[in-house]
């Protein structure tokens, strides 16, 4: 039986579409998702546009293409039908002008006709200058100029209206990951929450669309931690109720807070899936270096959060079951692009995914002219899967490019070079009686019995068996040796084994 939604838990995710969806952004989207699925509550998207010097032309189709991709559907929002319409704050000017002209109404907000090179100067001159309730008064706004003026100045557009912060208050807070909060709004600054081109900043759009559109739980980045008491001082002064608070743990990389403005191409991509869209500058996305959505998912829920169960693979569903605000840590995370891979392989096997394989595969090898038989490359799949990362040709070929290329390079340790240097009598005598062995595809209890008639010590067994798959492969790396014998041919062992012979006995005389 379906459950009735609970119409109370209203949860919203309203990114600016000023580029691909980052890793932040994706598990903000997540968590709010996962909150409003744990509830039985109503997941919105809405979109924050409001800043048209960032705006990127497509960015929204490709937000919305890259929750769908992470399977994140919202219930209501930007393209579907709901009752708080317009989704999207470029449409919502109106809305934004009657409630700032209430601020200024009742004066919790006011003009500032500062222009900017004043007010970098007063930060040079004062190190800790802050624009609020202690510096206001001393400057060119709106609580300082006669009514006269103001409307003339009103006139030229060259203003913006500031949020009148209370003098001396404590503002308190009560955030469900990082406890009670008090900030003085003497360290807070009268921001900006109307620009002179008559469009409202983040700070006050955002407000007012969580008020209108009821939302009960705010569910953001860390970041916005410190914005927090000047939305409080908004909701004051309408006398709205204030919702309920959730900060995330920032994700880092190695040159700090990751986000759209902060690549780190060494350490690890951010964005989650290919763009198609022009004007998105994507070098590289999780879709084209072989994530899973499904493992992705995985992945950063498990970033900042960390349920009481010894096991890091879920489901979605589990992620769902299992998720709590308790178990949020407080600390900031760094993404572990090794577990990551890790995590992926396991999804990897977990799905059927042999069709996508052998599509790759099978591409790279026409586009390369590499001779290929369908049933070869489907039992080479089905050896190498266990060990493939990432649905990648890369990754793929990396595992399997032996059974298709004769090395012509080979990667011998250190310790197994003495060997050969000081065995080569032994090693070519053990060359040529384990020619013939190959015809009848051997298997180690047949091997095992041949070096036993031979009288050949382990020692020599263990390092033989290793020199054999250097000179098949070209390093000591790969599936079982014994399944390599049972798909290459007689005669490709046998002259990878001859090449090998030359090029390495020439070298070591």
């Amino acid at each position: 039986m379906k459950k009735k939604l609970n119409k109370f838990i209203r949860v919203r995710f309203a990114p600016s579409p000023t580029g691909p969806l980052h890793i932040g952004g994706l598990r903000t989207a997540l968590y709010n998702y996962i909150y409003a699925k744990k509830t039985n509550g109503i997941f919105i998207l809405r979109i924050d546009d409001t800043d048209k010097k960032r705006f990127i032309k497509n960015s929204i189709n490709y937000l919305i293409d890259s929750l769908k991709w992470c399977n994140i559907n919202y219930d209501e929002g930007y393209g579907k039908k709901g009752k708080y319409k317009p989704y999207i704050q470029s449409k919502r000017f109106k809305i934004y002008k009657k409630y700032i002209n209430k601020l200024i109404k009742n004066k919790f907000a006011y003009y500032a006709f500062d222009k900017k090179k004043t007010l970098k100067l007063y930060k040079k001159k004062y190190k800790h200058f802050i624009y609020n309730s202690l510096t206001r008064n001393n400057l060119n706004n709106s609580l300082n100029i006669n009514n006269k003026i103001i409307t003339k100045l009103i006139k030229t557009n060259k203003y913006v209206i500031r949020l009148k912060t209370p003098y001396n208050k404590n503002i308190t807070f009560y955030d469900k990951i990082y406890g009670k909060i008090t900030i003085n709004s003497n360290q807070l600054d009268d921001k900006i929450i109307y620009r002179s081109n008559q469009t409202p900043t983040y700070h006050f759009a955002n407000v007012i669309d969580d008020h209108l559109m009821n939302i009960t739980h705010v569910i953001r980045g860390k970041e916005w931690l410190s914005s927090t008491p000047l939305h409080i001082i908004i909701y004051n002064y309408f006398n709205w109720q204030i919702p309920k608070f959730v900060h995330l743990p920032l994700i880092l990389n190695n040159k700090g807070k990751i986000s759209k403005r902060n690549f780190n191409y060494n350490n690890l991509p951010i964005y989650p899936i290919k763009s198609k869209y022009k004007n998105i500058n994507i070098k590289n996305s999780y879709e084209e270096l072989g994530f899973l959505p499904e493992s992705l998912i995985n992945i950063i829920a498990l970033l900042g959060w960390k349920p009481n169960i010894n096991n890091e693979i879920f489901n979605i569903n589990t992620i769902i079951k299992l998720f709590t605000f308790k178990d949020i840590n407080k600390s900031d995370v760094h993404l572990n692009f090794k577990k990551s891979c890790w995590i992926n392989k396991k999804y990897i096997n977990k799905f059927n995914n042999n069709k996508k394989i052998f599509f790759l595969l099978k591409q790279y090898l026409i586009f390369n002219n590499i001779d290929h038989k369908d049933k070869l490359l489907n039992k080479i799949i089905n050896l190498i899967i266990n060990r493939i990362k990432l649905i990648n040709i890369n990754d793929i070929w990396y595992n399997c490019y032996y059974f298709f290329i004769i090395p012509k390079k080979f990667y011998i340790p250190l310790k197994l070079k003495y060997y050969i240097i000081y065995n080569k009598k032994i090693i070519i005598y053990l060359f040529f009686k384990i020619k013939k062995f190959f015809k009848n595809k051997p298997n180690k209890n047949k091997i095992i019995l041949f070096f036993k008639k031979l009288q050949i010590s382990y020692n020599d067994y263990y390092f033989f068996l290793k020199i054999i798959r250097i000179s098949i492969i070209g390093e000591l790396k790969g599936i079982s040796l014994f399944d390599i014998f049972n798909l290459l041919n007689y005669k490709n062992i046998i002259y990878r084994i001859n090449y090998f012979k030359t090029i390495i006995f020439n070298n070591y005389k």
